[in-house]
């Protein structure tokens, strides 16, 4: 339900550490989501590399909005991610993901993290992701 996605689009408006790492919702579906984040300085760690937990952040922010955008709160059970490149410092980070499949308690996800500079896209990490469904209503106001 379209209202569904308005409770979680709101919601992610009040992240306050995705706020803090200027990550941007693009796009969102009921199978789908897109978000970005401009890679800053103060996101690199003491090899002058932007920090592996930076990356997770994203691909994480993007998995809490898909996972909980039916108005039925889900919390995650297992997270893997693997880093497949290190991305320059202040690309442009691009996080897309997916549902791939989903029960009455959990869902599976799949998340890939792009740095898009000169026009090119390149992989930097794949996240797998799998939530446990609750059955409570995010939104009381609003039908599950």
């Amino acid at each position: 339900m379209h209202e569904h996605l308005d409770i979680a689009r709101q919601r992610f408006a009040h992240d306050n550490y995705a706020r803090s790492l200027s990550i941007v919702l693009d796009d969102l579906t009921h199978d789908t989501i897109r978000m970005h984040m401009q890679l800053r300085d103060d996101m690199l760690n003491w090899f002058s590399r932007v920090h592996g937990g930076v990356i997770y952040a994203l691909a994480d922010a993007a998995f809490s909005v898909l996972g909980n955008n039916s108005n039925n709160l889900a919390v995650a059970l297992d997270c893997s991610i693997t880093y497949h490149a290190s991305p320059e410092p202040g690309v442009l980070l691009v996080v897309e993901g997916e549902k791939l499949s989903s029960s009455r308690r959990t869902a599976s996800y799949i998340f890939k993290v792009y740095m898009e500079q000169n026009a090119k896209r390149t992989i930097v990490a794949t996240m797998k992701s799998l939530s446990y469904r609750t059955g409570k209503p995010i939104d009381h106001s609003v039908a599950q």
